[in-house]
């Protein structure tokens, strides 16, 4: 079932109802009393964390999967940050004024050191724009709109941009400050010093990475002594370290663990909607996917519904739209193609392709089940005559045919809505600018521009609406489905406020016995 809008209020009371959860209260599943006993001693307080993808990086410049954000969320801070409404909070930024409609202007805190001791000023904010900039990838649409920025006195900040963007403040949240020494190194980012809670202390790519507490932090310092993010790649392997002590916490438990997740007495199984969602892409450039009557018959092939339903469960849900519904602004199309083998064949016909063709689809091994989704989805092509062979891509190879200007015939990829707000997947990812797959549309410019100039939602909501239906006319992609966030944790757990986004702040989280 194509899940309805939720909205932010919706979020935001399952984001409270899942802190109490994890906090000691019982999940509902029937597993007994789980108050919390004394907390453990603090040479006691290290944490392993089972997450749901590995990291070939940390350079949070250079890409933002869910591996190397969960990190930066705890390692730097940022201009400000968003509370569970998706609303900005003061963060590095003590507080900020749009002095004019394109002038934002931020007054930053004093007394901020980095973990190596050396002062925060706005030189290092300066510093990680210029970084940002320069590597052309994450956030460069985003930040196209920036005309100029200026570390005006050690705690003054000024950006200015080329037109009103009422979406900025939530990009910034995504702006991870680095020091102006360093920021130009590669090698700074590849094991980075921030101004956050935790520091780095072990990496080992696709396998595990360890932060240890802060002890110099600004804030209120962080309760366990280490956390340990670990890459378990098989799915049994996972549930084991949950049952033998081996890990604490596990995200992205299978639909088909779930119930024997939910049985054990000493933990608590958590689900809230998030803002990752799954896509295929065309590369609407190269034959025979400039056709739009051949990419519009691929979707009419796909049966989402049951391939969804059999496969994840109750772990996702399809999805029309080309972001997660959880988030403002990502609105189900009115126009979406509907499931229909047979129009699908006569639209290959039309396009001149009676016979079908045959083509290749990319995904990622990192990508824990993607595999047997693709065979499913590869069946339905069968019927209409399309034949496909998957390309199980390793995860370096992936990012790389994914990037600018974009290396694939068809290709499968989660995605991040990390703002909670519809511009910034769909602004970042569909204008003519980002070159990404193939896929222009000036009249979807012109719309996404009006969108981002107001912070005005009542104003943002109708735009969004013809955005989704341009989209779903002109299929430069499909959206396949929407994730649950599903977290098993151990009762002795404390403390972990689960968030749409899966980037969790681990500095208010502890161990009881």
């Amino acid at each position: 079932m194509v899940r309805s809008h939720k909205g932010l209020a919706g979020l935001a009371a399952a984001a409270t109802a899942l802190a109490l959860a994890l906090a000691g209260c019982s999940s509902g599943d029937g597993s007994g009393d789980s108050t919390p006993g004394a907390r453990l001693p603090d040479d006691q307080q290290n944490l392993t964390y089972v997450l749901n993808y590995g990291c070939t990086s940390l350079d949070p410049t250079e890409n933002f999967d869910n591996c190397r954000m969960q990190m930066s969320t705890n390692v730097f801070d940022t201009l400000v940050t968003l509370d569970s409404k998706s609303q900005p909070q003061p963060k590095l930024a003590s507080s900020w004024t749009w002095t004019d409609p394109t002038t934002l202007q931020f007054k930053l805190r004093t007394g901020v050191t980095f973990s190596d001791g050396t002062p925060f000023t706005s030189a290092d904010v300066k510093a990680t724009f210029d970084r940002y900039i320069a590597m052309k990838s994450v956030l460069a649409t985003q930040l196209a709109v920036v005309s100029s920025y200026t570390a005006d006195d050690p705690t003054t900040f000024t950006i200015r941009t080329s037109a009103p963007t009422g979406t900025l403040l939530g990009v910034l949240s995504m702006i991870f400050i680095g020091q102006e020494a360093r920021a130009s190194e590669d090698s700074y980012w590849a094991k980075p010093i921030g101004t956050g809670p935790f520091v780095i202390s072990d990496f080992v790519a696709n396998d595990h990475i360890t932060l240890t507490r802060n002890d110099t932090y600004w804030g209120t310092k962080a309760n366990l002594k280490t956390v340990t993010f670990k890459v378990i790649t098989d799915t049994n392997a996972r549930i084991t370290a949950l049952a033998n002590g081996g890990a604490q916490v596990v995200a992205g438990v299978t639909n088909d663990q779930i119930p024997t997740v939910r049985e054990m007495s000493d933990v608590t199984f958590s689900q809230i909607p998030s803002y990752t969602y799954t896509f295929l892409w065309f590369q609407n450039s190269r034959a025979p996917f400039n056709d739009v009557r051949v990419r519009k018959a691929l979707w009419e092939a796909l049966d989402l519904q049951k391939i969804v339903t059999a496969l994840l469960g109750e772990t996702a849900d399809t999805m029309t739209a080309l972001c997660p519904s959880a988030a403002f602004g990502c609105v189900s199309p009115t126009n979406a193609p509907k499931h229909d083998p047979e129009n699908a064949k006569k639209l290959l016909a039309e396009a001149g392709y009676p016979n079908g063709f045959s083509t290749t689809i990319d995904y990622s091994v990192a990508n824990t089940g993607y595999d047997q989704i693709i065979a499913a989805m590869i069946s339905d092509w069968k019927a209409i005559g399309v034949n496909v062979t998957p390309k199980s891509d390793d995860q370096a190879t992936f990012l790389k045919n994914i990037a600018s200007p974009g290396d694939f015939d068809m290709i499968v990829n989660s995605n991040l809505t990390t703002t909670g707000d519809a511009d910034f997947t769909l602004n970042r990812l569909y204008p003519c600018s980002a070159k990404r797959l193939g896929y222009c549309n000036s009249e979807l410019d012109a719309l996404l521009a009006k969108a981002r100039g107001t912070t005005d939602l009542e104003q943002r909501k109708p735009l969004y609406q013809q955005i989704a239906n341009i989209l779903a006319e002109d299929v430069p992609g499909i959206g396949l489905f929407e994730n649950n966030i599903n977290v098993a944790a151990k009762k002795t757990v404390q403390g972990l406020n689960l968030t749409p986004t899966e980037n969790y702040d681990w500095s208010t989280v502890y161990l009881t016995k």
